[in-house]
């Protein structure tokens, strides 16, 4: 199947439809710089993120290959843990297989830096005020990863009413500067609906329509005439 190519206004691509305009929240942020986070403004229109920040550097190249990098889960210093350490771990782990996959439909998958090439690195973390240093990382074997997706175990580790922010940062493989920046809550959907948890599977529903969501903004914002809209919200 052929790649396509991604400009890098495809970081726009992570504001499908987004506006600059307003100011971004007070919230702790886990990975994005003091100066991306001034800049951060809010999304407009139904698949943008809550909030944005698209560099002038974005617009200008072209990229056909993104390099996930390990997914992390950050935490309050303070905080007592709520989620156990294996269920940190399986979220982080499943979390970064789903995106993989769906990433991987469209723009050829990088292990490490090379042109051409958008790194992309995803952080979970509750919404606070609080400090917050990184918990867990995903820790993912390359052979046949999508045997190590979690489905069955009769757990959740998303509480009823849990208020979770996504937060990615674009940057270019090989320079390192900053393209581009994403926050978003409870993985892109309305809500949670943590009271209907009864398994890593219902959990996995969010992580893949937001795995679905995220290659969606990529694939309006570069134009290409068969995108797919993500389903109605899950919550």
């Amino acid at each position: 199947m052929p790649r396509h190519l991604m400009s890098m206004g495809l970081l726009g691509l992570l504001a499908a439809c987004a506006a600059m305009e307003g100011g971004a929240g007070s919230n702790t942020s886990a990975i994005l710089p003091a100066e991306i986070q001034a800049d951060l403004r809010p999304g407009k229109g139904e698949f943008a993120p809550d909030l944005v920040y698209i560099s002038e550097r974005a617009r200008d190249g072209s990229y056909d290959k993104i390099m996930l990098d390990p997914v992390m889960y950050f935490a309050p210093l303070e905080a007592m843990r709520t989620v156990s350490p294996g269920d940190r771990q399986t979220l982080a782990n499943n979390f970064h297989i789903l995106m993989g996959r769906e990433l991987g439909k469209d723009y050829l998958l990088a292990l490490e830096p090379q042109r051409g090439t958008v790194r992309v690195q995803f952080a979970v973390l509750p919404a606070t005020q609080e400090p917050v240093a990184m918990d867990t990382v995903a820790l993912v074997a390359r052979d046949d990863p999508e045997k190590q997706v979690v489905s069955d175990a009769l757990t959740s580790p998303i509480s009823p009413g849990a208020d979770l922010l996504v937060e990615a940062e674009w940057t270019d493989a090989v320079t390192g500067e900053v393209l581009g920046a994403t926050v978003d809550r409870h993985f892109g959907q309305a809500s949670f609906d943590g009271t209907s948890f009864k398994s890593w599977a219902d959990v996995n529903r969010y992580l893949e329509a937001y795995a679905v969501l995220i290659r969606y903004r990529l694939c309006v914002f570069r134009g290409a005439e068969n995108c797919t809209a993500p389903v109605a919200p899950l919550g």
